[in-house]
């Protein structure tokens, strides 16, 4: 236990000291959500709705998606190349330490991103939210899951930033413009809308909106974590199947 509190304290340093990191992870989607707010696009995509109500919980999925499938996918590339991780198979630490140790500390800082976009929707933008915080807890925890899986998941596929760049693009450019972030599923065409109907994050940003906006409905809300919940278990099982803490 004492091993995986340095190894999750050690992994938060790296995070807040990394001053660029935090720019990308946690100043970029508060200028994204501030900008969209702003700018007069919002009344052209959702012109029923105040659009900074509708795109903030969409923002949060986005950045949770993104921590995992670009921060963790390459931050272990990162360290793959520089011979870290090689090192760190010859000390006394458990490999499942350091995973869980990696994997709770960046689930600390998703939550951090989560509460500064929620507290600048709130006092920057009078966004709503009700306050179903439990429900935010639960879906923020099945996104982060599968996302930072998938991160793991991806950086097994890479050696190099040059060969995960692909993948990661071919993964997130999808989850992006497809996932119900910016814009409604219902206004894709059809075959599109297919598509974006299997991905998690649609059900993510479904599933925020349902929390912020609305009180607690387990009929509206319910299956959009039933399918996280689907989801989670499918990346743990992909994941735990190929993934290898090595170098090659």
């Amino acid at each position: 236990m004492n091993s995986f509190k340095q190894l999750f304290l050690a992994n938060l340093k790296i995070v807040y000291r990394n001053h660029a990191g935090i720019f990308w992870t946690i100043l970029m989607p508060a200028f994204i959500y501030i900008a969209l707010s702003v700018l007069p696009i919002g009344k052209a995509i959702n012109p029923i709705d105040k659009y900074s109500n509708f795109v903030l919980p969409g923002i949060i999925a986005m950045t949770i998606m993104q921590g995992g499938i670009y921060g963790l996918a390459y931050w272990l590339v990162d360290l793959k190349a520089r011979g870290v991780i090689k090192r760190l198979l010859v000390t006394p630490i458990k490999i499942w330490q350091l995973v869980l140790a990696l994997i709770a500390a960046r689930s600390v800082v998703i939550f951090i991103q989560v509460i500064v976009l929620t507290l600048i929707g709130i006092f920057g933008f009078h966004a709503i939210f009700v306050g179903n915080i439990l429900s935010v807890i639960i879906l923020v925890l099945l996104g982060g899951g599968i996302f930072l899986l998938m991160g793991l998941f991806i950086s097994n596929l890479a050696s190099s930033y040059e060969a995960a760049a692909p993948i990661t693009t071919a993964i997130g450019l999808p989850l992006t413009f497809l996932g119900n972030i910016f814009y409604s599923i219902d206004v894709l065409p059809k075959t599109l809308r297919i598509i974006a109907e299997i991905l998690p994050i649609t059900y993510l940003a479904d599933g925020l909106r349902q929390a912020y906006l609305y009180s607690f409905d387990l009929h509206k809300i319910g299956k959009d974590i039933l399918i996280l919940s689907i989801w989670l278990i499918v990346m743990l099982v992909l994941t735990i199947s190929v993934f290898r803490l090595k170098e090659d």
